[in-house]
């Protein structure tokens, strides 16, 4: 089964339903902060809570026999991490950092992250690939 954080938002909803019409078992954890319950394939199974709740994540990784996390329940606004940083760092850092240590007790080893082309800054090329180097100009 795959779990997909994140899976109520816009990409993370796409993601899902890809994966389900291509025959994976899909568990999606969000806390509906900005995506929507009815983004949700019906294919898929949904539990309302915080990536961050080690709770939450103990009852799913025992529950559920999770084989890949992709992960995409950032909060992603750039003007807002700039007014409220804390709350970027707690839901980004903090949280990401709990699910990575619960997929350590659980055993789990795939993971695939969604970030941002804006961990790039203004790039001096119209391409932007993984090579390029890192400069933020926002929290």
């Amino acid at each position: 089964m795959i779990l997909v954080t994140g899976g109520a938002g816009y990409i993370g909803s796409h993601v899902v339903r890809d994966l389900a019409d291509k025959g994976y078992s899909v568990l999606v954890l969000d806390n509906l902060s900005t995506g929507h319950i009815e983004a949700v394939d019906k294919r898929a199974t949904f539990v309302c809570g915080d990536v961050g709740d080690s709770k939450v994540l103990e009852q799913i990784f025992t529950t559920y026999s999770i084989e890949v996390v992709m992960h995409f329940a950032a909060n992603c606004l750039v003007g807002e991490s700039v007014v409220h940083p804390l709350k970027y760092y707690h839901n980004n850092v903090a949280a990401t950092i709990c699910l990575l240590q619960k997929m350590i007790d659980y055993h789990i080893t795939n993971f695939i992250f969604s970030s941002t082309c804006a961990t790039y800054g203004i790039p001096k090329e119209s391409t932007i690939h993984e090579k390029l180097p890192t400069k933020p100009i926002n929290p």
